[in-house]
């Protein structure tokens, strides 16, 4: 499908997204070395050259500064402009006199991964059906702020070949697969037929093997497994969805097969340890005690089904594996819903466009959106849990406007504060964790857990979607509407321990955390299995808010 660039240009985009990234994380003291003038934005490289791009400049914003046209050019002393590539731009900035040092040539093979990728993605839509198509649309935009996330390594090529993919079979020994399941995995992914061929081959086989897909990519691992048998079967998944490792079923549109991989987009090996798979059972038995208890969290939240998997090590311990091998089959919840899409679909301008053209009221979808969603994450906060709500992990069933559900995925990164679950008499999940080393699924207190809320729910998900509506120029009265729902939200909860709380952390905090991603980045190793990241803060965007009271109380009156 043809997507058209004056609603979304993925190469002017990242200009944007590296700029707000450069500015949030004040990387290299960034902000000094900025000024505005005359409708351009000039950040000096050196005492005799800067950068120069068009922008707009509103300092209330989150990011003041709005690129408004791709093309890039430098400034030297007594020259004329030159235009500056997309290509060469990252150049440019590591050859600064603020740049602070380390791996540059690291840097800029990513940022050449970033351009590579940006360059697909700026092409015609390889899609024919909706769903695939708002894959592709949260895709393209991938994460907001971030300007590495389409560094996809060798998930590249499942990117420029988009069609169904291809996975072989191999046997391994049963000892050395971790699973909870008693039946085969391809007794749920091939059809009848498939399945009496590979019963053929495994045949020659003791029974102690079972047999697991892998990408062709991961076929050198298996290989290095010295039990290991190439089945010489293979079978198709249907297309990718936006993470480049989950695959839709060939035949059921409600059922995804996620794939280990060693590719190491956004700086971390995308494998599937056992101890992340088991975790995620955990958490969903936690998920669903929690919707027990909540009406209101029951009436607009479902969850995906991701308790069958299977994760290949030769070592038996399960907190050290790497899982550089592995399966897992999400089920979605059934439904009758005229669009399924993820969160992260509702950053790309032509989502908005589609759900118009289908006859949704986006001003009232978005208001609806904004209010279940933070009502959605604090009465989480509340019982004592906060999932990973970034927008490729919360996918939309949506009917209309008022019509909608959230529906959960990932699992494996619900964080939880054992105190607020104690509270709420929930029970602590049997997670496989080193309990007595510091990590960042069990947090100490209820401040440390709603980190992850504000930064990947409110931030990096909410946010960007604001600004991605039609309507969406004026921040303010997104964090005008966002105050007034926390609030609300806050109200009907009706704990005032909780009110306390949520008044000084949320609403009146001089600032907000906020997850820096450029410095974990450029320092982290490649063989991590988390996104590199780290906690940082910024200014609270809501303590504007309280400086116009009069401007909020006409927003919530209309």
């Amino acid at each position: 499908m043809s997507l058209s660039v004056n609603l979304y240009n993925p190469r002017f985009a990242l200009v944007q997204k590296l700029i707000a990234a450069l500015f949030l994380e004040n990387y290299g003291d960034f902000k000094t070395h900025c000024r505005y003038q005359h409708g351009q934005l000039l950040v000096r490289l050196d005492p005799h050259s800067h950068l120069v791009f068009a922008c707009q400049f509103n300092p209330v914003n989150m990011v003041p500064y709005t690129i408004t046209d791709p093309d890039i050019f430098i400034q030297k002393q007594n020259q004329q402009l030159t235009s500056v590539s997309l290509t060469s731009l990252m150049s440019h900035f590591v050859e600064s006199d603020w740049w602070p040092p380390g791996d540059t040539q690291r840097i800029l093979s990513k940022w050449h991964e970033v351009v590579q990728t940006v360059d697909v993605l700026a092409n015609q839509a390889p899609v024919t059906q909706m769903t695939d198509l708002f894959e592709w649309l949260a895709l393209v935009i991938d994460r907001p702020n971030h300007p590495f996330a389409h560094a996809k390594a060798s998930l590249q090529s499942v990117l420029e070949n988009w069609t169904a993919q291809q996975v072989q079979w191999w046997a391994f020994p049963k000892e050395q697969v971790f699973t909870r399941q008693s039946h085969a995995a391809y007794h749920l992914l091939l059809t009848h037929s498939q399945q009496q061929s590979l019963q053929a081959k495994l045949a020659d086989l003791s029974e102690d093997y079972i047999a697991l897909p892998l990408l062709a990519s991961q076929a050198v691992v298996a290989r290095d497994i010295s039990a290991s048998r190439d089945l010489e079967f293979t079978s198709e998944l249907g297309l990718a969805t936006s993470s480049l490792r989950t695959f839709c079923h060939p035949s059921d549109p409600l059922r995804h097969i996620k794939m280990a991989s060693s590719a190491t987009p956004l700086g971390a090996m995308r494998t599937m340890p056992p101890r992340y798979l088991y975790n995620g059972d955990c958490a969903h038995a936690l998920l669903q005690e929690i919707l027990l208890r909540s009406k209101t969290l029951a009436r607009c939240v479902k969850l995906c089904d991701e308790r069958q998997w299977w994760s290949l090590s030769t070592h038996r311990d399960m907190l050290q594996c790497k899982g550089e091998i592995g399966v897992q089959l999400r089920c979605l919840p059934s439904h009758n819903s005229k669009f399924v899409l993820s969160m992260a679909a509702l950053n790309h301008p032509y989502t908005w466009h589609l759900l118009a053209q289908a006859g949704v009221n986006n001003q009232q979808f978005f208001t609806n959106v904004c209010q279940r969603f933070v009502q959605m994450g604090l009465l989480f906060l509340y019982y004592g849990v906060a999932p990973e709500c970034h927008g490729q992990n919360i996918i939309l069933y949506i009917n209309d406007h008022d019509d909608f559900t959230f529906v959960l995925r990932d699992h494996d990164s619900l964080r939880i504060c054992p105190s607020q679950l104690e509270a709420n008499q929930l029970a602590l999940p049997d997670y496989q964790i080193n309990w007595h080393t510091p990590n960042t699924l069990v947090l100490p207190d209820l401040t440390e857990l709603a980190k992850y809320f504000i930064t990947l729910g409110l931030q990096v998900n909410l946010y960007p979607i604001a600004k991605a509506m039609p309507q969406g120029g004026d921040e303010q009265v997104f964090w005008r509407r966002l105050y007034r729902d926390i609030e609300q939200c806050v109200e009907q909860i009706n704990d005032d321990e909780f009110s306390a709380w949520a008044q000084q952390h949320l609403l009146h905090a001089k600032s907000w955390p906020f997850k820096a991603v450029l410095a974990p980045l450029f320092g982290a190793a490649d063989d991590v299995t988390g996104m590199p990241s780290a906690m940082s803060t910024i200014a609270n965007p809501l303590a504007s808010v309280m400086q116009y009271p009069q401007e909020r109380a006409c927003d919530v009156a209309n």
